[in-house]
């Protein structure tokens, strides 16, 4: 392995202590010691994933498309609604965990520094976080809400792909997969090295299992950067195991030509990537970023995913968002 590789950086190597604590057990961040909204239980918080205050909407949607340069794609209650059946509107609730750390330091993540590094954390299996999930999920039912969507974010999940796997498991053996979806956000870079230190590669049917795991990873760094391999070939092997695969980049501060490599990259590694692709400006206010850079809010003109349509036009022929992720296969 080559000096300073991603599987070799130090902040790799502690994030994935921290998150794998042995014998079944995972670190998460205990959500009462955070600024977060909505906190039910240590374990979740509850979030709304379509709010048209903040301008987080389902823009490859027909009755959204005219607003796809100015607000933030959020589309996860439409690929539940085709999982599952029913109106996006009926399953716009998600109940949220976070692991204990991460491997990046983005600046505009919504999450405190303190925990991405393991502050606060305790210890569960993924049995117990699933019963956890049931118990907050009866009560928002007798609330009057429903709840299908069970989202695992960080911090990193796939430093332990472990988890997301045996999540997905114990959904399956309490026969909740024709109930809940389980989505998980990464970014990636991790996953590679997590994969060969856990696991061994999955049989067919697991692999088909794994298809019903929605992965929403945002691409934080381009082509160029350093960092650009390893987030590369853990798309890869992301889609090779078996992952349903929805990428994003926060891409205010991305050049044209950034853009423009990005597009070939995904292209290699499956054609219909780019034309999943969420360009997000990013514009968030969270009190976690009070120290942060800002990044500039751009007019629709000068909109990242207008340089992205440009180029899907271009080169394929269609423009962006021009139908529903979900809808979009990869091979």
């Amino acid at each position: 392995m080559q000096p300073n590789a991603p599987g070799e950086r130090p902040l790799l190597l502690k994030s994935h202590q921290i998150v794998n604590a042995g014998d079944g057990h995972y670190a998460f961040t205990d959500l009462r010691k955070t600024s977060l909204g909505d906190v039910r239980t240590r374990q979740f918080r509850l979030f709304t994933p379509i709010r048209r205050q903040r301008m987080r909407l389902p823009t490859s949607l027909p009755e959204f498309a005219e607003l796809r340069h100015l607000a933030n794609l959020s589309d996860s209650p439409v690929t539940v609604a085709a999982e599952l059946g029913g109106h996006w509107t009926e399953h716009n609730l998600a109940a949220i965990t976070h692991v204990a750390a991460c491997n990046f330091r983005c600046s505009y993540c919504y999450v405190d520094y303190a925990h991405l590094a393991g502050g606060d954390r305790f210890t569960a299996t993924a049995d117990a976080v699933v019963a956890e999930f049931i118990a907050l999920r009866a009560a928002t039912l007798r609330a009057g809400q429903r709840l299908s969507l069970l989202r695992v974010s960080g911090g990193e999940p796939l430093l332990a792909p472990g988890l997301v796997i045996d999540i997905h498991r114990v959904l399956a053996e309490r026969d909740l997969l024709d109930a809940v979806v389980l989505k998980v956000e990464s970014n990636l870079s991790a996953l590679t090295y997590a994969w060969r230190q856990g696991r061994a590669d999955p049989g067919p049917a697991e692999r088909a299992s794994m298809r019903r795991i929605k992965l929403h990873t945002t691409l934080h760094h381009p082509p160029d950067s350093r960092e650009w391999p390893a987030i590369r070939d853990g798309l890869a092997l992301a889609l090779d195991i078996g992952f349903d695969v929805f990428p994003a980049i926060g891409a205010t501060d991305w050049s044209a030509a950034q853009l423009e490599s990005l597009f070939w990259e995904l292209t290699r590694i499956s054609p219909g990537l780019v034309r999943r692709l969420a360009v997000r400006p990013f514009h968030l206010d969270y009190p976690a970023l009070a120290d942060r850079r800002r990044l500039p809010r751009p007019t629709e003109s000068e909109a990242p995913s207008v340089t992205w349509e440009g180029i899907l036009r271009r080169h394929v022929g269609v423009g962006y968002l021009a139908r529903p992720r979900h809808l979009v296969p990869l091979s």
